[in-house]
């Protein structure tokens, strides 16, 4: 052991070292008996050399123990480093065997710093790459600005969590982290640790309880609302309602199917224009995707209908309706109608969503089923009341009714004979006097014209004209009169179409000239002959020219067409035409007909009065516009040119029809249309022999 190591040379061993050192001798003579006057001299010297000794030894001694504390110094530091390294891989054995992903966050600019061994399987990075990472890498959008408020929150208060934080992987997928962080000091640094535990299939659970919840809640309450509402209309719009509210569409509609099911009836509907409710109250089983629903009883569905070619009403499409799901309302024996809703979005209805509006159709399906059932118990019962009153009040009327029959009888019979002395007054009684009218106005104008001034003349030929005219009219009335009566004499010969419509072309052209009006009569091609009375239709024609040419301004133009037309189609046109003549319907359709149509560029007829113009002494307009001028534009007769032609027509077999948009519309004018049937070919042969 160095004993210089511990301890510094005591004066003692110094005083003898001293004495036995050469050095020490002076001193020793100095310091004996025997001593003269240079001895003190001696003495000093010999001192100044001990002290020297004694300051080298000394310096010695201190650099012995610096070197020794320096030695011992780097062998505490080095046992210090080695406990330094061993704790700092326990305590990342101890993060690196944690279960949990762990965050060192740096609280300045909240990068992550450094994280464990959950952590990089958590994100995907290792532990080098992540404090490297931009905090957009991990956090997108929103989610960032969501993390730094946590980081912020966590710096103010020493705490805070978020149970719904979005992470993002380094494969591009995400999970949902809750974090729980706070405030410390990993030494003399301030830093934010935070736990993050992987949520995703926990909030994936809950969010399906949550869901379920809620559609069973839907259920009960579209149940509650079916059974506690006697009023079916009520009751399908708020479950209407309530299904476009919690599904988050923007609106819909419930049809009900009708006439043991023929139609359909959109009953309800939720946030639909005007323009489409009339496109879609069109139509029928079958016919688009809520008609292909009620006759499969199966879900349609369709991602956009925009793109979809099952779409059959365009009204749809113009009113941006994109994702679009039907279902039955059915029972177990039948389709009672359809539930439909609609977004306008792309929409592609999950599996559960169908399945859930599925329920919801069997529940309304029954509910409509029974308030049906309960509204036939009601009407059979009011139906059974109403029978028994009335089966009470018929037996009293019995023997009135009777007498009321026989005096109906009485009357029919005199009006039978009225209307025979009517047609023999309009025969005879106005003939009569209107042929001594025409006849001595003829008189007159052949014996007296070179003598008569200009005004006479025209007197006397207004007088003829006027006669002209009255005679034209009792012409028409007893006309009308042997049509009502079906006692007018029809020849039954060969009419050729071409020829028919080129007199009329001839007969009419002065006054198309007068009126600056264009006729034009297409070429009607390979049209079979018709049978009937060749004077009777081209006076039918001719009036509807003359009815065309009244209603058409200057410079319009007239166009006569004339085509087949198959009876198939015809049929296809019954809604359209039964209102203009039902009995034509009634009776068994012939083979083949010939569709001869006048259409004109004229003013045109408002829908409603497009019926009422065949009838008797009707015209359009103001009484104070009348005129007899069968030339002047808007001159208004008597009313009999449209009946006459509706009732030669029909006594042919056929029928007429006018198709007008009125004066608003973009397409002015009139067309008027007139069907003759054409005869077997055995009977066109007979009629012609005869």
């Amino acid at each position: 052991m160095d004993w210089t190591a511990n301890r510094a040379p005591s004066p003692l061993l110094c005083a003898a070292l001293f004495f036995l050192l050469p050095g020490a001798r002076p001193l020793q003579a100095a310091l004996s008996p025997n001593a003269t006057r240079a001895t003190p001299l001696v003495l000093l010297t010999s001192l100044g050399w001990a002290l020297a000794i004694l300051l080298a030894f000394a310096l010695w001694s201190q650099f012995r123990r610096t070197k020794t504390r320096r030695q011992s110094d780097q062998e505490e530091i080095s046992r210090l480093g080695t406990r330094i390294k061993g704790n700092e891989k326990r305590c990342r054995d101890l993060l690196d065997s944690a279960g949990d992903a762990i965050f060192l966050i740096n609280p300045q600019n909240g990068r992550l710093q450094e994280v464990n061994r959950a952590a990089e399987g958590l994100l995907g990075y290792s532990a080098a790459e992540i404090p490297l990472l931009p905090l957009d890498v991990i956090f997108a959008g929103r989610q960032r600005r969501r993390y730094l408020a946590l980081v912020k929150k966590v710096i103010r208060q020493g705490y805070g969590e978020d149970g719904e934080l979005i992470f993002r992987r380094r494969d591009g997928t995400s999970f949902i982290g809750a974090v729980h962080a706070r405030l410390g000091r990993i030494g003399s640094e301030e830093m934010v640790h935070g736990v993050v535990r992987d949520v995703t299939e926990r909030k994936m659970t809950e969010q399906e309880l949550r869901r379920r919840n809620r559609d069973l809640t839907l259920v009960n309450q579209i149940a509650h609302q079916a059974a506690s509402s006697g009023d079916l209309a009520e009751m399908l719009q708020a479950v209407l309602d309530k299904v476009v509210s919690s599904f988050d569409s923007d609106g819909g509609g419930i049809y009900l199917v009708r006439h043991a099911g023929k139609d359909l009836e959109l009953l309800v509907h939720h946030n639909i224009d005007t323009e489409t409710l009339a496109s879609l109250r069109q139509l029928c089983p079958g016919q688009g995707m809520c008609g292909r629903v009620v006759v499969s009883g199966r879900p349609r569905s369709s991602v956009d209908l925009t793109q979809d070619r099952r779409l059959e009403v365009e009204a749809v499409r113009h009113a941006g309706w994109r994702g679009f799901q039907a279902i039955p309302l059915a029972t177990h024996e039948r389709t009672l109608g359809v539930l439909f809703i609609f977004n306008h979005s792309r929409r592609l209805f999950k599996r559960e969503e169908i399945r859930l509006l599925l329920g919801i159709g069997k529940q309304l399906g029954t509910a409509v089923e029974g308030i049906e059932l309960f509204d036939s118990l009601q009407w059979q019962n009011r139906l059974t009341e109403a029978s028994n009153r009335e089966l009470e009040h018929s037996r009293m009327q019995l023997k009135m009714n009777l007498a009321s029959v026989e005096e109906s009888s009485r009357s029919l019979e005199q009006l039978d004979r009225i209307k025979s002395n009517f047609l023999a007054l309009a025969s005879h009684e106005l003939r009569t006097p209107l042929t001594f009218v025409l006849a001595s106005t003829d008189l007159l104008r052949d014996t007296l014209r070179e003598r008569l001034s200009d005004d006479e003349k025209s007197a006397l030929d207004a007088i003829r004209q006027g006669g002209l005219r009255l005679d034209e009219i009792v012409s028409d009335l007893l006309e009308v009169a042997r049509l009502e009566s079906q006692s007018i004499y029809l020849a039954r010969e060969r009419v050729c179409l071409p020829t028919l419509l080129q007199d009329i072309r001839y007969d009419t052209l002065f006054l198309l000239q007068e009126r600056g009006l264009t006729l034009s009569i297409v070429d009607p091609g390979e049209i079979p002959p018709l049978v009937g009375d060749h004077y009777h239709l081209k006076k039918t024609f001719c009036r509807l020219l003359e009815n065309a040419m009244k209603f058409t301004p200057e410079g319009g133009e007239i166009n006569i067409l004339a085509a087949c037309r198959t009876a198939g189609e015809i049929q296809a046109l019954a809604p359209v035409l039964r209102p203009f003549s039902p009995a034509f319907f009634e009776k068994e359709p012939g083979s083949s007909y010939v569709q001869i149509t006048v259409r004109d560029t004229g003013i045109g007829i408002p829908a409603a009065e497009q019926l009422r113009v065949f009838d008797k002494f009707y015209e359009i307009g103001d009484i104070a516009s009348h005129s007899t001028s069968q030339t002047r534009f808007g001159g208004k007769g008597v009313g009999l040119g449209l009946t006459l032609v509706k009732g030669m027509v029909e006594a042919h077999g056929g029928m007429v029809w006018v198709e007008s948009q009125g004066e608003a519309s973009l397409e002015p004018g009139s067309a008027f249309h007139v069907l003759l049937p054409h005869p077997p070919p055995a009977e066109e042969t007979a009629d012609v022999a005869n």
